[in-house]
């Protein structure tokens, strides 16, 4: 049994570099199963296609329809390195401040300090910990389930 992956369609657009731009599809990932009521998928609407750079994987040529996957743990690490860590380092600096010295100006700096501090440790982290921030996976689909054409996916 492997672990849950988060899967979105996409079109290899161009190649450079051993590494492929994808264009994205804009609609919701289907990963939970509510696709229909996606916040994402609605905030995405009409807007265009999103580029996204993954590492090249061999087999895949330029027009492939593809499916990019990545682990599900891996974006909840994301999430918890990228929001919920510089959140709550903000109020914990913003706390200390306060308690150090209770004006306005002062606790406002400790927030950004604690801010600052949260993205720099986690910076940190991701050098020494790899795999807190998997790369994407590139899949190529031989027999898409449903006809995809690249005109779908506009970029401007």
């Amino acid at each position: 049994m492997s672990a849950p992956f988060i899967e979105h369609r996409g079109v290899v657009r161009r190649i450079e570099g051993g590494k492929a731009i994808v264009a994205m599809e804009t609609g919701g990932c289907s990963a939970c199963g509510h696709v229909s009521a996606c916040g994402v998928g609605k905030m995405a609407g009409d807007r265009p296609a999103t580029l996204l750079t993954v590492p090249l994987e061999a087999g895949v040529a330029v027009g492939d329809v593809v499916t990019v996957g990545l682990p599900a743990a891996g974006l909840s690490a994301s999430a918890v390195l990228g929001y919920l860590f510089p959140a709550i380092a903000m109020l914990l600096g913003a706390a200390l401040a306060a308690a150090f010295d209770g004006r306005d100006g002062v606790t406002a700096l400790g927030a950004m300090g604690g801010f600052l501090a949260a993205l720099i440790l986690a910076r940190f982290a991701v050098a020494l910990a790899p795999r807190l921030m998997p790369a994407p996976r590139l899949v190529p689909i031989r027999t898409p389930s449903s006809p995809i054409s690249i005109q779908e996916f506009h970029h401007d």
